[in-house]
């Protein structure tokens, strides 16, 4: 991923013949998993911490154990809640990986539902349910799987995953519709999408709520709200955020001077730019710049 920020991600999976990957996360900064969408699906494993993940319209606060969902296509982000230490897993795959070339019709009776959006992963399985420790289980055993590579583990994880996906089916909610997304109607979803890649690429210029609403053709009360429930910020959040995020790739990348670098991305004021900074990374611009071993300002 050339741009850990970018909304439309493409996970680096190293054998794209088998496209599945772990990855442990400790993330440093305030935003633990920064807004995105992908084609794959995911499963994070939630280990440490106290946090808030929003996965399409659903907001959840997991408990070290439990697993979160997110259906290929779905936005999701996450935010710690306070500054104690956050660690998770994040399990990606591409569907054409259980999906298979030589499936025979049973297997497409499971597989095929998943892949058309007939059905979905549950978003959230927490301790209470009674199937979790076998959920947990198969999921521990994906991430030993991909560990330890030994000899045929890749047939190993189509197994364990062929497993889940059996698991999923009977034990959990996994009804879906092909026109809705979450409690979302797809069109509208994907005016949302095409909003987030415009403030990716005008995150400099002046922003309005007002402009936001016209653009995905909502009344600036249900666009707030809508956009709160999708991104987990206000708009006027969201906005700062991106433009921080922008800001630090310039302290890291550039020698460009602090306050040059808070106009650039769009803010007015040193101070606010500052201050905004400090809420998001945890640490100030300058230092920022000390601990990537940039040169001064």
């Amino acid at each position: 991923m050339t741009n850990p920020y970018q909304l439309k991600q493409l996970v680096p999976h190293l054998d794209p013949a088998f496209p599945f990957n772990v990855f442990d996360i400790v993330p440093p900064e305030k935003q633990i998993m920064h807004l995105h969408w992908h084609d794959d699906w995911e499963i994070v494993y939630f280990r440490q911490g106290n946090a808030v993940f929003h996965i399409g319209s659903e907001r959840v606060r997991p408990q070290p154990g439990d697993l979160l969902f997110v259906n290929r296509g779905l936005i999701h982000t996450g935010f710690a809640e306070d500054d104690g230490k956050v660690r998770y897993a994040a399990v990606v795959f591409h569907p054409s990986l259980v999906a298979g070339s030589l499936a025979d019709a049973y297997h497409l009776q499971i597989i095929g539902p998943f892949a058309s959006g007939k059905s979905f992963f549950p978003i959230h399985i927490g301790a209470e349910h009674p199937q979790h420790p076998s959920a947990v289980a198969l999921v521990e055993d994906l991430i030993a799987e991909y560990g330890a590579k030994a000899k045929g583990y890749e047939l190993a994880i189509r197994s364990k995953l062929h497993l889940l996906l059996i698991h999923l089916l009977r034990h959990h909610d996994v009804s879906g519709g092909r026109t809705r997304v979450h409690g979302f109607d797809e069109e509208l979803y994907g005016r949302f999408k095409e909003l987030i890649a415009y403030i990716e690429n005008r995150y400099a210029d002046k922003l309005t709520v007002q402009l936001a609403a016209s653009i995905v053709n909502l009344s600036e009360y249900h666009f707030c709200r809508t956009f709160k429930k999708i991104t987990g910020k206000t708009f006027v959040e969201y906005v700062n955020l991106h433009r921080i995020n922008a800001a630090e790739r310039l302290l890291v990348d550039t020698t460009t001077p602090v306050t040059e670098i808070a106009y650039r991305v769009g803010f007015s004021s040193i101070n606010y730019f500052s201050q905004m900074f400090k809420h998001y990374k945890r640490c100030s611009p300058s230092q920022c710049r000390k601990r990537q071993g940039a040169h001064g300002e």
